[in-house]
């Protein structure tokens, strides 16, 4: 009995891990979310699903890669760069789209701050063109061909199909500005 009350009361270890990573990784957000209205909880729920707060974590042509360290997750990334491959980055998973697109040297999107205000600006994008609901997620993790609201891979359960906001959040004008400008 006492083993099975112990049981029922017991913190997974893999929950542990990841409350603590999400821990020590929260105080990034503050400054991103703020300056770009997203929602914390939001770009934090994003976080943790995608990269479960890891900050060398990366996804080369949807698999799984778990660096070490800033470097071995940079070997790998370059490697995916070079090979013409899509791979997602760090804490926030930033796609290779966007790093290509903008010119963004690996070394500094796998920086878990820079990495945390990426995700959070592309996601600010995203929302300033799809408002804040489940499409802008959908575009923020895949930019170019978003899948339908049909389910997610890892919970099996159908997204909503509705474009209405989760929340309300103020119309800001200063979104996208100045990414780089106080790195």
């Amino acid at each position: 009995m006492l083993f099975f009350t112990a049981f029922l009361f017991a913190v997974p270890a893999n929950a542990a891990a990841l409350q603590e990573r999400q821990q020590k990784l929260e105080p990034l957000f503050d400054a991103p979310c703020a300056r770009y209205q997203v929602p914390k909880v939001l770009a934090l729920a994003i976080a943790r699903q995608e990269s479960g707060c890891h900050p060398w974590i990366l996804n080369i042509s949807g698999r799984d890669v778990r660096a070490d360290s800033k470097e071995e997750a940079l070997r790998y990334a370059q490697w995916a760069m070079r090979a013409g491959r899509s791979f997602d980055v760090g804490v926030m998973q930033v796609n290779s789209y966007w790093i290509r697109k903008h010119g963004w040297p690996l070394e500094q999107v796998l920086e878990p701050a820079n990495n945390v205000k990426i995700g959070v600006w592309i996601l600010a994008q995203e929302i300033h063109r799809h408002g804040l609901n489940w499409k802008a997620v959908a575009y923020y993790h895949t930019p170019l061909r978003p899948r339908r609201f049909t389910g997610t891979a890892s919970t099996g359960r159908p997204w909503p199909t509705t474009t209405r906001p989760f929340i309300r959040i103020r119309n800001g004008a200063a979104l996208m500005r100045g990414l780089w400008s106080d790195m």
